[in-house]
């Protein structure tokens, strides 16, 4: 008797039943068509193939893309410092600061909370101090974290607010206004990171930000204690075939192209690590670019159709990682004791937690010339920021 009334349910569903059915396969088609649109417009569009080509797509960009996915070694971030401090280890960190900017979320947060369980002082480094502060209280209640914590307010699309920032975080956390405060028993910088985003203004805002922990870095390595650099780059540097720096920075707007800048943007971030790494190598200042994976998180889905379909499409959702693993390999240029020497045998790109070979204008013996010029670019535009 029931029956009629089940296949009345079904049939008033019915529409609603083939929608679900049909709209992932409509929304795999769209992406797909939007990456051969890509293709095309590298040929077609003086605003791509001014900087981007065919190869570079496909071999270069998606190549790297690939083989990241097919070495992956599904390690995590903690895995990861636990293979470089013993696990259990939880004081080996004690006595060391850490600097991550994008700290309130994503690889930022997991890198900052995993440095707190061995016992580092992390330095947080946000917009929004009191989601932080909020997080951290969340983060001691559920694990124990041997380390300790200072929240600084610094906005990475502001540039006047990086001076201050690096001032508070030079000073003794007792002198810090007590929301700010947290225990801290540590002197120096050991590592400062820089997030994952892909404008040129927050190159040049990383830019800023390192050239002002300078000081404090060099007198970190002058007392004996290891100190290091880790810069999120990306594969996305491979993207990049060549680059006009007279009209890379500020972007021309008649070359403006969403994923070309992205491009341009990831290779001046290997740029500046690769002449970081002349500048600081007779004083032992490790610097290193890394690529985190394809990670699925707030700040890298806010972007372009480019980033929709490198994030929904099924061409690439087979090798995304969660945040645990993307966060695997700065942690690794953090704390791997393998990374002096792979950085004196002349690596600047990491990912997997391994050394990779840089490919793209960015890459050694490429454009070398470049590395000295995007510093000189790059301090000229910032110098009234310094």
């Amino acid at each position: 008797p029931h029956f009629p009334n089940h296949t009345h349910f079904i049939l008033a569903r019915l529409p609603f039943m083939m929608a679900s059915l049909f709209f992932p396969v409509g929304e795999q088609l769209v992406l797909l068509s939007h990456s051969l649109r890509n293709l095309g417009n590298i040929v077609l569009s003086p605003k791509m193939r001014s900087r981007i080509s065919r190869k570079s797509y496909t071999v270069n960009f998606c190549g790297m893309l690939l083989h990241e996915g097919i070495t992956d070694p599904k390690t995590t971030c903690e895995q990861v410092a636990e293979q470089s401090m013993c696990r259990g280890n939880f004081s080996a960190f004690h006595g060391r600061v850490a600097i991550v900017t994008g700290a309130s979320g994503g690889l930022g947060l997991e890198h900052a909370r995993v440095l707190l369980k061995y016992g580092c002082l992390v330095v947080f480094a946000v917009r929004n101090p009191e989601k932080a502060l909020a997080l951290i209280e969340d983060l001691t209640a559920k694990e124990d974290l041997s380390g300790s914590s200072t929240v600084l307010f610094v906005d990475l699309d502001d540039l006047t607010s990086i001076r201050p920032f690096v001032e508070s975080a030079a000073r003794p956390a007792t002198e810090l206004p007590r929301e700010q405060r947290r225990r801290h028993d540590s002197e120096g910088v050991s590592g400062v990171q820089a997030g994952p985003r892909d404008a040129v203004c927050h190159k040049l805002a990383h830019f800023v930000l390192t050239e002002l922990l300078m000081p404090q870095v060099h007198a970190t390595r002058r007392n004996g204690v290891e100190a290091r650099i880790v810069i999120l780059s990306s594969v996305g540097s491979a993207l990049c075939k060549t680059m006009d720096m007279d009209r890379c920075i500020p972007p021309a707007a008649e070359v403006y192209n969403g994923t070309a800048e992205y491009g341009v943007s990831k290779a001046m971030n290997l740029f500046h690590c690769r002449e970081l790494q002349q500048l600081c190598a007779r004083d032992g200042i490790l610097c290193c670019a890394v690529h985190p994976g394809v990670i699925k998180t707030g700040l890298t889905r806010e972007g372009n159709a480019d980033s929709t379909v490198l994030y929904d499409s099924i061409l690439f959702k087979w090798m995304h990682k969660e945040v645990p693993r993307g966060a695997a390999t700065q942690m690794y240029c953090t704390l791997s004791d393998r990374v002096p020497d792979e950085v004196e045998r002349g690596t600047c790109f990491w990912y997997n937690s391994a050394t990779q070979r840089a490919v793209g204008v960015a890459a050694p013996g490429v454009r070398d010339d470049l590395c000295n010029k995007v510093w000189e670019i790059s301090e000229a535009l910032v110098e009234r920021f310094r």
